[in-house]
């Protein structure tokens, strides 16, 4: 029982690490508290992943993917949104959200691992 108990409360801890790590709380910013919704707390924060690219090599592949997937890694990496908000905001399912975060992903580091073997 005591095993049990402490492996229990080993797992709730590393999943509260997970959650507050993706949802950190800012009390900085008092406009996004007062915000209703999800798409008024997006244009709030309408910033592009690619204002804080500062390697060439990332900005090149960067550049190179489709429009989408440059706008599903700025509000999976940037705004910290899960799969799941972002398919809400885009109307679009969860499960293509995935797929174009993780192709892109992959054009990233395909394109990059080719820039560096030149």
């Amino acid at each position: 029982m005591a095993s049990l108990i402490h492996y229990n409360s080993i797992n709730y801890d590393i999943k509260r690490k997970v959650i507050s790590n993706r949802y950190p709380l800012i009390l900085e910013n008092n406009d996004l508290l007062e915000s209703t919704s999800l798409a008024e707390e997006v244009e709030i924060l309408s910033h592009d992943l690619i204002e804080h690219i500062t390697d060439e090599s990332l900005y090149k592949a960067y550049v190179s993917l489709s429009v989408q997937q440059q706008k599903i890694l700025s509000l999976a990496y940037l705004k910290y949104l899960t799969d799941k908000e972002i398919a809400k905001l885009l109307g679009s399912s969860q499960q293509n959200i995935s797929k174009h975060r993780l192709k892109g992903l992959s054009s990233l580091r395909r394109v990059l691992t080719d820039i560096e073997r030149r």
